[in-house]
């Protein structure tokens, strides 16, 4: 329906999910139409105040952008006349704005291309109390715990992200996207699924319109089109972080959306779009339980990455977290473990890698944070690498797999150095056998022998030697604080620093992530040179002592 034929009092009919897939339908009132003052928006809105026994406990809220609108022209014919897109701000969120069909079906499914040298299109300012309803991204597939940490973060940072139940327990069938229907534009999916929920407001074909305004106003992308089940609208009459809005599952996926507007996001059903596996192996080796985690997440790279970073520095991460907590289904204090990740490349014939060990002898400051010290340093290093990964600036990179293998055991597997046994003379350039004696934390007294190379640099005369361990690892990070900068939720871009020209060559990147491997053993100083020592591969070693010997040529 054309916007010049809307007049105010026209009583219509709105579309949305409610409960499941089912489509549901509540009375929309046009109050008036409203220009394109940039006090509002980008373009004229339409000003309705819905009702009826399906809206009326709840209002609307986040979910519900999208929700077609349909008035019946002079022939009687029951005609798309909008979606709607945004909220004003009122008590109780039953007066709302709708965007213009004629305006989001201005907008095709094939975005324009950027030149060789691109350029990301400005944001549209957000004025006043007009808030896109469908911003917010919800997570689906977290423990409790993580998902109470997310949430927590993402307040703090003064950004809305909702973290829902995985897929109910009885399957449903994939629904084809039609006008109400529940729309999900995802990052990821499998069991860990990230995707904002709004409505189908508009499909001619396999074309498919939705939200009434952007997701994050990119133009050319390459996500999930998703349907989602909803499980229920939470009703909250209030405005801002804690309004209504609908806890909704990220469902199956029906083709790709690639085109962010600030009107709609546009797709097509039909061939998804490209993704990266990201499988995460985690091991009990206490009790022997190994589960695994697998996810796909949409590759944009040949999409020029367009909002600064990839959806894999978000989700890989989150996923290695939630893989590495919910094998000890609790979050000892006492726990060490250790985490290998390999990113592989098509550019590349050798994957990325590292490893690192973590030990933890005090409970992270969130006790029910849920995440162990495993958890939390190992995702934080696999964002670490992903983030190396993103300043490569020579050429574009596909990664083609994100695996993480995470092992755990419970119990602090410390041990103090209490003295070291040398031999009173040595040489220069020549191996020695060196001997620790060590304290377990509370347990016995153990040694440790092992052959020490003397430096070559070392003059000849008397040299102290002092050996120094490692202490274990602090528990406390903003992991979550980190990841929620990777992605945009209303925030600033936090992408790659534009004046860094990154690694110069891809052997130079792969030096860079296998950098992020800590050597955590005895280290050893004679005057200013430190060199490796001594590395248990069963305890982390701590603590300090030295010996004075003859050093000869």
């Amino acid at each position: 329906m054309p916007l010049s034929q809307l007049q105010p009092g026209m009583r219509c009919t709105g579309y949305s999910v409610m409960r499941g897939t089912q489509i549901s339908s509540f009375d929309v009132e046009i109050v008036d139409v409203v220009s394109g003052d940039a006090s509002f928006s980008d373009g004229p809105r339409i000003l309705v105040r819905v009702s009826g026994p399906a809206i009326d406990r709840t209002g609307v809220g986040p979910g519900f952008s999208g929700s077609p609108i349909y008035c019946r022209d002079a022939a009687g014919t029951a005609r798309n006349a909008g979606a709607i897109s945004e909220s004003i701000g009122e008590f109780g969120g039953h007066t709302v704005l709708a965007t213009p069909i004629e305006q989001m079906l201005a907008n095709s499914p094939d975005a324009p291309r950027p030149r060789p040298i691109a350029r990301r299109g400005p944001r549209r300012a957000r004025i006043g109390r007009v808030l896109p309803l469908a911003e917010p991204l919800t997570v689906s597939g977290l423990g409790p715990a993580l998902a109470r940490r997310l949430t927590a973060a993402a307040a703090k940072a003064h950004r809305t992200l909702f973290t829902a139940p995985a897929m109910p327990l009885t399957p449903f069938p994939p629904e084809p996207p039609r006008p109400g229907s529940s729309l999900s534009v995802g990052y990821s999916s499998g069991d860990l699924s990230v995707g904002a929920v709004g409505t189908v407001s508009y499909v001619d074909g396999d074309r498919v319109w939705g939200f009434g305004h952007p997701f994050e106003n990119s133009g050319l992308r390459s996500l999930m089109l998703q349907d989602a089940y909803v499980y229920s609208v939470i009703s909250n009459p209030n405005v801002g972080d804690e309004a209504t809005y609908k806890l909704a599952a990220v469902g199956h996926t029906l083709g790709t959306i690639s085109n962010d507007t600030t009107a709609a996001v546009v797709g097509r059903s039909g061939p998804p779009p490209a993704t990266v596996p990201v499988r995460i192996f985690s091991q009990d080796e206490d009790t022997g339980a190994r589960s695994t985690l697998g996810a796909r997440v949409v590759d944009e790279t040949d999409e020029g990455t367009p909002t600064g970073n990839s959806a894999l520095s978000f989700v890989a991460p989150l996923a290695l977290a939630q893989g590495a907590s919910e094998i000890l289904h609790s979050a000892p204090a006492k726990l060490s473990g250790t985490v290998c990740v390999r990113i592989a490349l098509r550019e590349r014939r050798r994957p990325l890698r590292f490893c690192n060990r973590y030990v933890s002898a005090v409970a992270p400051s969130d006790p029910f944070g849920g995440e162990n010290i495993v958890a939390a340093r190992g995702a934080a290093d696999a964002l670490d690498a992903l983030g190396r990964l993103g300043a490569f600036k020579r050429r574009p990179l596909h990664v083609t797999e994100f695996a993480a293998r995470v092992k755990l055991s419970r119990g602090l597997r410390q041990a103090f150095i209490r003295s070291v046994r040398l031999p009173r003379i040595v040489h220069r350039g020549r191996r020695v056998r060196a001997r620790l004696d060590l304290q377990v934390v509370r347990g016995p007294r153990i040694t440790r022998s092992f052959r020490l190379r003397i430096p070559r640099s070392l003059a000849p005369g008397r040299r102290r030697f002092a050996f120094a361990g490692r202490d274990v690892d602090d528990p406390d990070s903003d992991l979550f604080g980190a990841l929620l900068d990777t992605i945009t939720l209303g925030g600033e871009d936090k992408g790659p620093d534009p004046g860094d020209p990154g690694p110069p060559s891809l052997d130079a990147l792969a030096a860079s992530v296998r950098a992020i491997e800590r050597y955590d053993g005895v280290t050893l100083r004679t005057g200013r040179a430190i060199t490796r020592a001594y590395r248990d591969p069963d305890i982390r070693i701590s603590g300090r002592a030295s010996r004075v010997v003859r050093v000869r040529r």
